[in-house]
């Protein structure tokens, strides 16, 4: 078998009608997609609750330091991380079309734009400390501990650049498991790596909550290293291999690779700070709210993996189909991940709803919160099926590069919908009395119920014309 058979699997050229799986098998090639991604993002997430528990052992001080850091380090990370998104759905049309030889043309544009991007982002973030010196109440040593560990991250920026890119390249082309490898690679190398900066061992120097700053930087630049050796030797690549040469790239692909591209790195910071603003509103109803809150969140947070990693695998699946020109094959893709979505929130919900007084006591022991929290999560349970089904459909809509549809429906849900009635109902502008957290979290649920309505109205929409939007040819180079 060929190299190109290996990464490829069978002809495009088959006809339509012979390329369309059942269902079954639909959904069992889908979930060795999603195994992989899904094991790679749980790792990602777990650096960060490793980088919480070290820095709290270093005392609370420096847990705040590290909190205050990350808030503004987050999402100027994930709009980086978001630029680099694109290439994901890209690289699954070029290799459902069979152009193979584009592959590493896409790949180099994307990382010239992309790591240009990070480098200004860098920049910017280092000089976000900046602000802090406007907070003139707040404790000096846990804004100076905030103010070098979002410095210590924001050299960081460029690595986790790199590495969203390679890790979309090999997920475009349907190859999985390296994603889950170096995420845990990236995960066991942190925890010592803490280790030894946060608490000055082996000779290095007892930085605190700084050190888990230059702790992720080290990690991030040391596993690039390890990834780009991967993808320049690995012989499944041989077809498609990137970063073997520079290619020119125009300002005019420039401009379309952004126009893809940014809407979706948008889409990500608008998200994660609609979220953080709620926590902010929540303030003034004091701790027990706040904390009930967050506990309903983090589970929730963890939870969105499952359908976030569907997301990923669908696009894939979906733009490749799309790129071959099967529209059956890709509207089957569509049904099987929407399909199981569901049946993975079946999982859950029964789990959750089984364990919620447990699951919730995990965070604290105070009667108040706990209470609160597991009211909180039968929101969360209600809230998480729309979710499910709109982040899934979200990522069909992705493997079709419409990108722009992203945006607006994602800036109109959060806040246009959900934030400004959380917002009446938490505060009692909208109800009778102030519903507090639970306000927030009604205008959740409504804003991603109409988020389904949306995409779903979008993907049958394309599905009924058969017409790809004006941007799915967008970022194909042009080969000189």
């Amino acid at each position: 078998m060929s190299n190109n058979e290996q990464i490829h699997g069978a002809a495009d050229t088959v006809p339509e009608h012979d390329c369309v799986p059942p269902l079954k098998d639909e959904i069992k090639d889908t979930l060795k997609l999603f195994g992989p991604v899904f094991l790679g993002m749980i790792a990602t997430t777990a650096t960060g609750v490793v980088d919480t528990i070290m820095a709290g052992y270093a005392g609370s001080v420096h847990l705040a330091g590290v909190a205050i850091g990350a808030s503004f380090f987050w999402p100027a990370a994930l709009f980086v991380i978001g630029l680099a998104l694109i290439v994901q759905p890209t690289v699954a049309h070029l290799r459902g079309s069979g152009d193979f030889d584009k592959i590493p043309v896409q790949v180099w544009l994307a990382t010239v734009v992309v790591l240009t991007a990070s480098f200004i982002v860098a920049v910017g973030t280092s000089l976000m400390p900046l602000l802090f010196d406007l907070l003139t109440d707040a404790d000096e040593q846990m804004m100076y501990i905030g103010r070098w560990y979002l410095i210590s991250t924001a050299a960081g920026v460029p690595g986790f650049a790199l590495f969203a890119l390679m890790r979309n390249y090999w997920e475009g082309l349907g190859v999985t498991v390296p994603s889950s490898v170096f995420g845990f690679f990236a995960l066991f190398i942190n925890i010592p790596l803490n280790y030894i900066f946060i608490f000055g061992k082996f000779g290095a120097p007892e930085l605190g909550g700084i050190g888990c700053g230059v702790a992720t930087t080290a990690t991030v630049y040391i596993t690039v290293i390890l990834m780009y050796f991967y993808v320049r030797r690995a012989p499944r690549f041989a077809s498609t291999r990137i970063y073997g040469r520079t290619y020119p790239v125009s300002w005019h692909q420039i401009k379309n690779y952004l126009a893809l591209s940014v809407p979706l790195a948008l889409s990500t910071t608008i998200e994660m700070t609609c979220f953080s603003l709620v926590a902010l509103f929540l303030a003034s109803f004091g701790a027990v709210t706040v904390s009930g809150h967050t506990i309903a969140m983090n589970v929730s947070g963890v939870i969105y993996m499952i359908p976030l990693s569907l997301a990923s695998a669908v696009a894939i699946r979906t733009g490749a189909a799309l790129g071959a020109g099967h529209w059956q094959r890709a509207r089957q893709a569509a049904r099987a991940a929407i399909v199981l979505g569901l049946m993975l929130y079946a999982g859950y919900f029964s789990v959750l709803l089984a364990f919620r007084e447990q699951i919730v006591s995990l965070y604290s022991n105070d009667p108040e919160v706990v209470n609160l929290g597991i009211t909180l999560l039968m929101f969360c349970l209600v809230y998480l099926l729309p979710e499910n089904i709109m982040t899934v459909a979200s990522g069909v809509v992705r493997g079709f590069k419409d990108t722009r549809t992203i945006f607006i429906i994602t800036l109109a849900i959060y806040w246009v919908a959900g934030l400004p009635l959380g917002a009446l109902l938490a505060f009692g502008y909208a109800w009778p009395e102030e519903l507090g957290a639970q306000g927030f979290w009604i205008g959740f649920i409504s804003a991603l119920t109409c988020g389904c309505v949306l995409y779903v109205s979008r993907i049958i929409y394309l599905f009924s014309r058969k017409k790809l939007p004006h941007t799915f040819h967008m970022t194909d180079p042009v080969m000189k």
